[in-house]
């Protein structure tokens, strides 16, 4: 599961080339015919040799792979994933889709509109598949310095020269962002305006999945709903506001828009919390939160922002913000639950609370050096956690709870705290 060119088929074809005999690769949206081969009987034994005939080749049950690509344009085929795991278990199957976490999906097949399959829980592993994170971006521009980042344990200060050096990449992987096809081009091209190319047809991509996958959802609020997204997070709090789509809108007509965005892997929703205890996911307000998007190289074209600026990191006033998405982009999967912030009407803010183990910790982000923020400084003062985290320009620093964190090792965090 992941967002659409995040790298998925590559993954599945990589990973069968090392690990099977033969790749079968079938692909549902270059080939919609293929969804007929699943219609009806759901048994291996009736599907392989059509799969074989279509293939133009001999499926080996024990040594093969199965690819199943872009399998939600057929409910059919998700559905029958259960009966190859019951019927055919020596049988190796992968499968992926940009939009599997979206319920109300539009398929075809030579009756109309397909209504969603079940899917089959407990019978399939799951795998997540995220935007090229820091770590593994530096490693393809930079090995040496790679495998020296790998090393850092603790809180002791690095060297200024590495120091420098690290943040040099992070400030040249903020233009890039995380989205393989992108990086690739950076890393073989490096040219900028290839990349923003690339980085503009992947928001129509986007847009245009919008369109064509919506089901029953009305495509305008969805689009209405991404495009806002830049203008939320500017105002001052950066909470989502339903005014902001339009004058008088509610939650109501919206909130099924926004649950599809979150489903499609297309933005990221952060919510607020009412009290920061733990567990952390029984205080989500659930009708408080900020959204942001699924790669800061996306965000940084929706918002205007030129490589030049991020390139001689230079001030402005959204760049707070652009910062947070690149932290709460790195955080994937490396905390207990999701991340929250927490914020109160009186003016009190902190950027984001975050759940390591049985440990509550408070995160700030600040896009350069500064160490003001009373809020965060005032909650660790009075609540004396374990640790508390700020990411930052400064060097890596550790002072009672406070543990500075240089932002380039926001992925790398919990290697800090040690």
């Amino acid at each position: 599961m992941g967002a659409r060119q995040v790298g998925k088929t590559w993954l599945m074809k990589n990973f069968g080339q090392d690990n099977f005999a033969k790749v079968h690769f079938f692909d549902f949206s270059a080939e919609p015919d293929l969804a007929t081969i699943f219609q009806g009987s759901k048994n291996p034994d009736d599907i392989l040799p059509k799969l074989e005939i279509v293939g133009g080749s001999k499926i080996d049950r024990r040594k093969d792979v199965i690819v199943l690509d872009e399998i939600q344009d057929c409910g059919d085929a998700l559905n029958s994933l259960k009966y190859f795991y019951e019927k055919s278990p020596e049988l190796a199957v992968m499968a992926a889709g940009s939009l599997l976490g979206v319920n109300l999906k539009k398929t075809k097949n030579g009756s109309g509109t397909e209504p969603p399959k079940t899917y089959p829980v407990g019978k399939v592993e799951i795998v997540d598949v995220e935007p090229v994170s820091f770590p593994e971006f530096l490693r393809e521009k930079n090995k040496a310095l790679w495998e020296y980042y790998m090393a850092i344990r603790g809180d002791t200060p690095l060297p200024e020269i590495f120091h420098r050096r690290l943040w040099d990449m992070y400030s040249i992987y903020l233009t890039v962002g995380g989205m393989p096809e992108i990086v690739a081009s950076h890393l073989s091209e490096g040219d900028p305006a290839r990349v923003r190319k690339l980085q503009q047809d992947l928001v129509q991509l986007y847009e245009n999945d919008i369109v064509k996958y919506n089901g029953e959802l009305d495509a305008a609020k969805i689009l209405a709903v991404l495009r806002s997204v830049v203008p939320q997070l500017a105002k001052e709090n950066g909470k989502f506001v339903y005014g902001v789509l339009r004058e008088g809108a509610r939650g109501r007509g919206y909130e099924e828009a926004i649950e599809w965005l979150v489903s499609a892997r297309m933005v990221r929703r952060v919510h607020n919390l009412d009290a920061i205890e733990y567990p952390l996911s029984a205080h989500d307000i659930r009708n408080a939160f900020k959204l942001y998007l699924n790669d800061i190289g996306m965000l940084k074209l929706a918002a205007g922002i030129t490589d030049e600026s991020l390139a001689l990191d230079r001030d402005f006033p959204f760049k707070g913000r652009f910062v947070e998405n690149y932290v709460l982009q790195q955080l994937a999967g490396k905390t207990i639950g999701p991340v929250h912030y927490w914020a109160e009407r009186a003016g009190r803010e902190i950027d984001f609370v975050i759940q390591c183990g049985d440990d509550v910790v408070p995160v700030e982000v600040k896009a350069g050096s500064d160490k003001r923020a009373s809020s965060f400084k005032g909650y660790v003062n009075s609540r004396r956690p374990r640790f508390a985290i700020r990411f930052s320009e400064r060097n890596l620093k550790k002072d009672g709870a406070f543990v500075n964190i240089p932002l380039y090792l926001a992925p790398r965090f919990s290697a800090c705290l040690q």
